[in-house]
């Protein structure tokens, strides 16, 4: 953290303790009284829109409408006595006489509705796109429940593709969070046990730690106050499906995927109710191989494969809610999941020799208690234990060949796994309303107790640069050249311009005790007041401390600030525009896998060693011919002076309401990303020359350093819109205009942080990696929404489009002798190859370049390749029939007899809110009552890529590849399968 951040931050603590004091005097200020308050219905889910009337003695009435999160306000009022009366549809009117109304002092006052009984059916929308200033309520968020839903898929790794694409794209190359029913771990519940999505809601509020935009948080259901259930069969067969184009003529094998869901709600008495979900999906996958490599006499060929990837899941969810008192609801939730996968780790470059078999268990228990403690205080404790296991079983335990830019063949070099986690995680937190502010407090505690025992490496790995390289290799065996003549065989000179011989350039293997325990533990607190300055400017301001364990580096403060300004208002009061402004630092974690690396390849526990030009391919080096080769022992280590990362965001939003049922968000972001992490070879061989024998150190030793010296910068421009119009009509959408730049390079896995961390391709410069950065997608859009159709047919789009994705060249060689690859080529070498491949017609038309290099660089620039733009059109279209008497009201099936608290925090509703519960009914198609009738029957069919299109991964960036330019794979993620290019499955369910 530079001098000059430390300066303004001390500066903004220096603020808000000054307004922290500053409070007491406000409340004073106060000449007249109100009334406010929060509706909720019988689950504790927020009422939206609802009509709040105060009548006085004599005179007239004021009225007030609830707001997205229920909340409403009525003032000023002059001191005395009122009755206060709430009107909803689908609700009991709610009427208190003798509302004493004190000045100075504002009354709270939290209704909770009672659903009406009647005989036709009320569909209620708790949807809205009026505007309003609450931290919360900021338009480019977007809340997801009942009919929104049948826009997602129902298979839980799509689902969880389509959650990220919906999110948008989060500053930096981490990703962003999800959150489960409050919690930060776990596996993604079934669709079908999901109430609501949250996305990017109030994002500079102190009480999350990682960065609102991108920021997903899932609630699941709670029981019902009457029992409510469904049952679901989702399947695929690939007679459905068009074929993956880079299977090529390989011969493909029949796969099938069947999705088998059932759940259940409703009492156990008039103060518990109870949900139940179990799911199980067989998956008959296929994964796709396609690569250059040799064939049986060694000649060059475009190996292409279909290999079967099986797959089973199970999850079994139930869930209990249990009203302790009129003011405590205690909720109770577990989740068992379990994973079976065979033939895992095949696909593109890697053989069939690299599958793995998987089995994955994963046990949650969720605890939470909500207490209101006096009307104007709420707190929430939550409890979550996780007890993961994982098991990786390698097909083949022969060393690996790794062919750059061709393939990997042999054993799997990551090796058997068995890992055990427990992980802990408490928080607690609180609410108040206090006059015109609403102030929230907690801490958040997570330990995770981690046993692996893993081999990487064991097995030990062969490289090659080029497949020229390997096909020399292969032939002179089979000729009996001994390893001096095999290395003496060379022909022709690679892209690189270095001579093309006979000959592994590097062996690697790792030796010694394969276990590693690990505590890893971290801490948050925050403190932050919402602050309604005036009736049309609120101010959110907050600060957070942030501390892990195992860093010399204890923490950071990470403030934020937020205002929001209404402008003008509408016959309803809301307003016509809002303008927001937001400020944050949010830091990142250095993660349990890093630790657990330095444990392991410390030169003690296990010893790693690098063989440069290796005579003994294809056998495992007898400890002789170890010893007498040229050899570089490797240890990783954190760097004793590593600070934790973090990021600086500030934002800029623009809010118009369109009419009555539309609204649209312009928002601009700026982000920079400090201490960012990344690995080096701090003993690597010095410039210029970089000679093996001249390293600061001394000795051959590789020392590859966990540091925190990156560094990234990027801007996005950003427009939402949305369009409710009741149950039958809702339409969402962004589009994303983005730019970043970073010297930190690394391949992105998973959703939440890294996998992978990058080595720079010159340890002693970094500034060389300083470029276009591989998160910077210049454009994305994403549509979607629910469309109800005549007859009770039903269309659901999801839309999602993206520039090409930036795709780094490299030579293939390791030029500066630090036992990696990460080398990029001169512009002439790029210019030859590139020649070369225009020549042999490999290069796509939507594959483009700009690495003209600067005066005086050595190498081009870094991620200077561009990939194809992507383009996915997924559609539902479903059909329901209703059976059986009139359903009372569609309202009921929001949620069980428990009121839930107030201020939006209904059981498991997570931090700052669980209120807006599902009045749609949810589930896969939007619940058991979206007929009017008793009993539902919906038949659907959803076709994924309808279009068809054809959406490539990332090219291959190697100058010596065969396929250099090309893509070897189909993208992926939202816009694709593996096994298809466009699938469609059918589905079918039954509720009541």
């Amino acid at each position: 953290m530079n001098l000059r951040f430390r300066r303004s931050l001390m500066k903004f603590v220096y603020l808000l303790a000054s307004l922290l004091i500053f409070l007491g005097g406000v409340y004073a200020q106060m000449p007249a009284g109100s009334v406010r308050g929060q509706v909720t219905d019988p689950s504790g889910a927020a009422v939206v829109g609802a009509t709040v009337v105060v009548l006085p003695p004599d005179g007239p009435s004021t009225t007030a409408t609830t707001n997205r999160d229920g909340m409403f306000e009525v003032k000023p009022l002059a001191p005395g006595k009122y009755t206060v009366q709430v009107f909803a549809p689908g609700f009991a009117q709610f009427s208190v006489k003798d509302v004493n109304v004190v000045a100075g002092s504002p009354l709270v006052l939290n209704v909770h509705l009672a659903i009406e009984e009647q005989k036709e059916k009320v569909v209620v929308s708790d949807s809205t796109t009026q505007l309003d200033t609450s931290s919360g309520s900021n338009a480019n968020s977007l809340t997801l429940k009942g009919k929104d839903l049948e826009a997602l898929s129902d298979d839980p790794d799509e689902l969880q593709d389509e959650l990220t694409a919906l999110a948008g794209p989060s500053a930096g190359p981490n990703g962003g969070q999800i959150y489960i029913d409050g919690f930060t771990a776990g596996q993604l519940p079934p669709k079908s046990s999901i109430r609501e999505i949250r996305l990017n809601q109030n994002p500079f509020s102190a009480e999350y730690d990682k960065l609102g935009y991108g920021r997903i948080e899932i609630l699941t259901k709670p029981g019902t106050d009457k029992f409510h259930g469904q049952m679901l069969v989702n399947g695929n067969d690939s007679a459905f499906n068009s074929r993956n184009p880079f299977e090529g003529a390989a011969l493909q094998p029949g796969y099938h995927s069947v999705l088998y869901s059932g759940n259940i709600g409703g009492p156990i008495s008039k103060k518990a109710s109870f949900f139940f979900n179990l799911d199980r999906r067989n998956l008959d996958e296929i994964s796709i191989v396609s690569t250059p490599a040799l064939d049986a006499n060694f000649n060059p060929i475009l190996f292409t494969e279909a290999v079967p990837n099986p797959r089973t899941r199970t999850n079994l969810t139930p869930r209990i809610d249990y009203q302790l008192s009129s003011s405590n609801t205690l909720t109770a939730r577990y989740q068992y999941f379990r994973e079976n996968e065979i033939n895992n780790g095949v696909s593109q470059f890697s053989l069939p020799s690299q599958g793995f078999n998987e089995l994955n268990t994963e046990h949650t228990l969720q605890l939470s208690d909500t207490k209101t403690l006096n009307e104007r205080t709420i707190n929430e404790a939550r409890f979550q234990y996780v007890r993961s296991s994982s098991t990786e079983t390698v097909v083949n335990t022969s060393p690996t060949i790794n062919v750059s830019g061709a393939f990997t063949g042999g054993g799997n070099y990551q090796g058997n796994l068995l890992q055990t986690t427990n992980g802990y995680e408490i928080q607690n937190y609180t609410s108040i309303a206090a006059n015109k502010h609403f102030i929230k407090f907690g801490v958040r505690a997570r330990i995770d107790a981690d046993s692996t025992e893993k081999m990487t490496g064991f097995n030990g790995s062969f490289t090659f640069n080029s497949l020229s390289n390997f096909q020399i290799t292969q032939q002179d065996l089979q000729a009996g050249f001994t390893p001096a003549q095999i290395r003496a065989d060379c022909r022709g000179s690679s892209p690189a311009g270095t001579p093309i011989c006979g000959g592994a350039s590097l062996f690697a293997i790792t030796t010694g005790n394969s276990l590693v325990q690990n505590n890893y533990a971290d801490l948050g607190f925050y403190a932050q007041d919402e602050w309604r300055l005036r009736p049309n400017i609120t101010v959110n301001y907050g600060l957070r401390y942030e501390w892990q364990n195992q860093l010399n580096d204890k923490g950071g403060l990470a403030p934020r600030l937020g205002i929001a300004w209404g402008l003008g208002k509408t016959r309803q009061g809301s307003p016509k525009a809002v303008l927001r402004a937001g400020f944050g630092v949010f830091y990142d974690r250095f993660k349990q896998q890093y630790l657990e690396q330095a444990q392991l390849l410390n030169g003690i526990t296990q010893q790693s060693f690098i063989v440069t030009n290796p005579d003994f391919y294809p056998n495992l080096p007898t400890p002789a011919q170890l010893a007498a080769a040229q050899t570089s022992p490797t240890i990783y280590q954190v760097d004793p002076d590593l600070r934790t990362p973090y990021t600086i965001q500030s934002g800029v939003t623009l809010e118009k309401q369109l009419g009555k049922i539309a609204n649209v968000a312009f928002t601009y972001l700026n982000s920079r990303g400090v201490h960012a992490l990344l690995l080096r070879n701090i003993n690597a061989p010095l410039p210029p020359n970089f000679d093996p024998a001249d390293r600061p150190s001394g000795g051959d030793t590789n020392i590859y350093q966990y540091v925190s010296g990156g560094d990234f910068k990027q801007n996005q421009f950003i427009i939402n819109g949305t369009v409710r119009a009741g149950v039958r009509l809702s339409l969402f959408g962004y589009y994303t205009l983005n730019y970043a730049n970073s010297d930190v390079t690394g391949v992105a896995g998973g959703f939440s942080n890294q996998a992978v961390l990058g080595f720079p391709s010159n340890q002693y410069d970094l500034a060389l990696d300083y470029g276009r950065a591989n998160f910077d997608i210049r454009q994305r859009l994403f549509f979607g929404g629910s469309i109800a159709l005549p007859y009770r047919f039903r269309i659901s789009p999801f839309l999602v489009a993206s520039s090409g994705v930036p795709f780094n060249i490299t030579s293939g060689v390791d030029s500066n002798h630090d036992s990696l690859f990460t080398d990029r080529p001169t512009y002439a070498q790029f210019q030859a190859a590139l020649a070369n491949a225009v020549a042999n017609g490999t290069i796509p038309g939507n594959v483009s370049f700009h690495c003209q290099t600067a005066a005086g660089a050595p190498e081009i620039p870094i991620n200077c390749g561009l990939g194809p733009p992507r383009f996915s059109l997924n559609m539902r279209l479903s059909k329901t029939f209703g059976f059986g008497k009139k359903a009372r009201s569609a309202a009921s099936n929001a949620g069980g007899p428990m009121s839930g608290g107030t201020f939006g925090r209904g059981p498991g509703g997570g931090p700052g809110g669980g209120g807006r519960g599902n009045r749609g009914g949810g589930g896969m198609f939007g619940g058991g009552d979206s007929s009017g009738q008793r009993y539902s029957l919906t038949i659907g069919i959803s076709a994924r890529n309808i279009f068809n299109t054809v959406n490539e991964g990332t090219p291959v960036g190697v100058i010596s590849s065969p396929i250099f330019g090309q893509a070897n794979s189909l993208a992926g993620g939202p816009f694709g399968s593996q096994a298809s290019n466009r699938r469609v499955d059918l589905q079918i369910a039954f509720s009541f």
